[in-house]
């Protein structure tokens, strides 16, 4: 495995602070150490070499730590009330952020390559890997990591990714495609589909070839999708969430965004649905462009509040 992941530095994190003191950890939780048993470890991808329109995703770890260091204000032990809800959530798990993939630019195999070993670093301590973009090709390599594992794919974006372009097979427009190719998952669902961005011919080779379900936007929106029962089948998930599958209104910060999109209740409906059919074993968040993102960059704290969403719906059960 390429040596300097994770990087050498450790340290505590003191037990609830303020957001602007200290180092910008994931929510203020712990550098991650290999030896300590950690439920789930957060992994910065800063790459965006596959964007086909405004790059600066790189940036996107570095805008969603920052942002997620709101959410640090309670005692680790104590996380999170979740008022909405009604109910306590990620207290007593632990949580350890292990910095950044270190990217080499215009190094496509070997970029490919770290992202794998790094997730597969997670897996092997046991821990559920929670992968930070970057752009949407990253999910390509991340999930080759569990090979050999059965799980269902979720993907949460207003497009398909499923571009089939002869010599552009790795961009931020085709990653649904090569999992498709490669037959990673047992079942394959996107969610949030809308805009004139999408390929007809694309979408009937994804539904009637390789016989993946879409539901889109307006179908979320008016209900007008199978019960919740059907949906989701039992077992194993990894979920992917394109920051564009929120409307511009809520997510500005992003390089694609299509109006007509949904909001944080929808996404969160939607995961903990998933969390009640099976287990989350993985999970990324992808495209936050902090370049793009409105002066109280909200894009990025709805990243992290969406990763603290995916993190309980994968511990909390």
């Amino acid at each position: 495995m390429y040596n300097s992941f994770p990087h050498p530095l450790a340290a505590s994190v003191p037990k609830g602070r303020n957001p602007f003191v200290g180092i910008a950890t994931f929510a203020g939780y712990s550098l991650w150490q290999p030896e300590v048993k950690a439920d789930a470890v957060i992994i910065g991808v800063p790459y965006d070499e596959g964007t086909t329109n405004k790059p600066g995703a790189r940036f996107g770890p570095r805008a969603v730590r920052q942002a997620s260091m709101f959410y640090a204000y309670d005692d680790l032990q104590d996380r999170y009330y979740d008022s909405d809800r009604r109910k306590w959530m990620l207290s007593g798990k632990v949580v350890a952020d292990a910095g950044d993939v270190d990217i080499e630019p215009l190094s496509f195999d070997y970029n490919w390559k770290i992202i794998t070993e790094a997730v597969e670093s997670v897996l092997k301590a046991g821990a559920i890997p929670a992968v930070i973009g970057g752009d949407h090709s990253v999910v390509h390599p991340a999930v080759r990591a569990f090979k050999g594992q059965k799980f269902h794919y979720v993907h949460f974006d207003s497009h398909i990714d499923c571009d089939r372009i002869p010599g552009s097979s790795f961009t931020h427009g085709s990653p649904v495609a090569r999992i498709l190719e490669e037959k990673s998952a047992e079942s394959v669902t996107l969610i949030g589909m809308r805009g004139l961005m999408n390929s007809g011919h694309d979408f009937e080779w994804i539904q009637e070839e390789q016989g993946a379900t879409i539901i889109t936007a307006r179908e979320l929106r008016t209900a007008k999708t199978d019960s919740p029962a059907n949906l989701f089948k039992e077992g194993n998930y990894y979920v992917s969430l394109d920051i564009d599958f929120f409307d511009p209104s809520a997510a500005p910060g992003t390089g694609t965004p299509e109006p007509g999109g949904l909001f944080f209740p929808d996404f969160s409906d939607m995961i903990h649905l998933i969390a009640s059919r099976g287990k989350i074993i993985g999970f990324d968040l992808m495209e936050v462009n902090p370049f793009m993102d409105a002066k109280s960059e909200i894009t990025a704290l709805l990243g992290a509040r969406c990763i603290l969403e995916l993190l309980s719906a994968a511990l909390d059960k």
